[in-house]
């Protein structure tokens, strides 16, 4: 064990105490996804323990420094890898750290304490629980993998014509840890979190494995005959724009033909997001722009995205991109006569929320500004706003009546309401995506 492992190992198993105590779960500002008090509380341990040790190594970790990208000497930290898997008592979860100096990985620490498994690697090797292991090679039709990330479903089908005996742990830490342990033989990382996958990666390889670090592809296999079969048919394509559907008030959108707008991306291999923003009484630009400034702030959401926004979903887009100086590629707004001109005969907190939605001289100036921009507006509601950057409107399909929906939010129902499919807007981005 060199020195730099003995290190992470002995500040993880110190860790390990924090992981046993009581924990409170929260919603992260990223679509489905939770954090808990003690993924920050053992994080906050281990950056305090490496400043006193390492004083002059960066630090790149899930929660408190997301938004910084790996540097020459510096430690990759994700305190609670498979959170979601840690707040349901299932076993597979990792406290798990990299270590890099002068440019390349030295050691790595991937702790699983309610598995009693401690993975390190450094350069005398990869070890679990003190053993040395390595990864074992079987038949390419008997391989084991595991594909992680957003949209799998297209590569899985791909990869099965290979192999069919997929698993799937709800962990990164896990999947490559069974690797390197020769309990599975290949495992993929489609989303581009360093600290998922370079702890794993630096153990594989000190396993004997083969490994791949590309954008969208972070792979680690039995061999390079498999890891090039992976690469093949999982890595996914980069340059692609991704696309964010941003609802109404009352979240009807992502019931709705959100859906159908999700399915059909899926089906083409384009991540889809829908943040969910508080609903009806709780809505606000205040939480709006906190739940997609994560998104931004890790550079999900960039210049090269699509958004497509509902409803009140449009004056708080707007807000948030004059806020943040920030234009996507394409702007689709649906239904925004809804918020402006719409007549609403009642006096309750919808129309109070309508009211701090409206936009200012300033914040229209700027969204007028935008390169792309798309309508799309039944024929029930008037014209927006008469511009030559007004390309597609389109007469909306009846598809239910919105009564039970909208009851479960609203106080008073207007019979009005509908809920729609749109087939012109799934026209419209298969269109803006190629």
């Amino acid at each position: 064990m060199t020195k730099d492992s003995e290190f992470l190992v002995e500040i993880v198993k110190q860790a390990e105490n924090i992981s046993r105590e009581a924990f409170t779960v929260k919603r992260k500002g990223g679509e489905n996804d939770i954090v808990t008090n003690l993924d920050v509380k053992i994080e906050e341990f281990l950056i305090a323990e490496i400043k006193k040790a390492y004083p002059n190594f960066d630090i790149v970790s899930e929660e408190k420094n997301f938004n910084k990208t790996p540097t020459e000497n510096c430690f990759i930290i994700d305190p609670i890898d498979g959170t979601k898997n840690f707040a349901n008592n299932l076993p597979l979860w990792a406290i798990q750290i990299a270590m890099k100096r002068n440019g390349k990985t030295v050691a790595a620490v991937i702790d699983m304490p309610k598995m009693n498994e401690f993975y390190y690697a450094d350069e005398t090797g990869a070890f679990l629980n003190d053993k040395k292991i390595c990864v074992n090679e079987v038949p390419i039709k008997n391989a084991l993998y595991t594909v992680d990330g957003i949209n799998n479903l297209p590569a899985l089908m791909r990869i099965a014509k290979h192999s069919t005996i997929k698993r799937n742990f709800g962990a990164m830490c896990a999947s490559m840890a069974f690797v390197a342990a020769g309990r599975i033989h290949g495992a993929v990382f489609r989303n581009d979190e360093v600290w998922d996958f370079e702890p794993g990666l630096f153990l594989i390889e000190k396993a004997g494995g083969k490994t791949m670090n590309m954008p969208g592809f972070h792979a680690g296999a039995m061999n390079e005959e498999f890891l090039q079969i992976l690469k093949l048919e999982t890595a996914k394509k980069t340059g692609k724009s991704n696309v964010f559907v941003l609802h109404s008030l009352c979240g009807d959108t992502l019931k709705t033909w959100g859906q159908d707008v999700k399915e059909f991306l899926t089906s083409k291999e384009i991540d889809c997001f829908m943040p969910e923003f508080p609903l009806c009484k709780e809505s606000s630009f205040e939480k709006f722009d906190e739940i997609l400034s994560t998104y931004l702030e890790k550079g999900t959401l960039n210049k090269n995205s699509i958004v497509v926004a509902h409803s009140i979903g449009n004056p708080y887009f707007v807000r948030f991109c004059h806020k943040h100086n920030f234009s996507p590629k394409h702007y689709v707004a649906v239904a925004p006569s809804a918020i402006y001109e719409y007549p609403i005969l009642r006096k309750d907190y919808i129309c109070n929320i309508i009211n701090k939605a409206i936009l200012s001289q300033d914040e229209i100036k700027f969204g007028k500004n935008f390169k792309s921009v798309f309508c799309i507006t039944s024929q029930e509601g008037s014209q927006v706003v008469e511009d030559e950057k007004q390309e597609r409107f389109s007469k909306f399909i009846k598809d239910f009546n919105a009564k039970d929906i909208y009851l479960e939010g609203y106080e008073n129902f207007d019979e009005s309401h509908r809920i729609y499919k749109i087939p012109e807007l799934i026209q419209l981005l298969d269109e803006l995506i190629n």
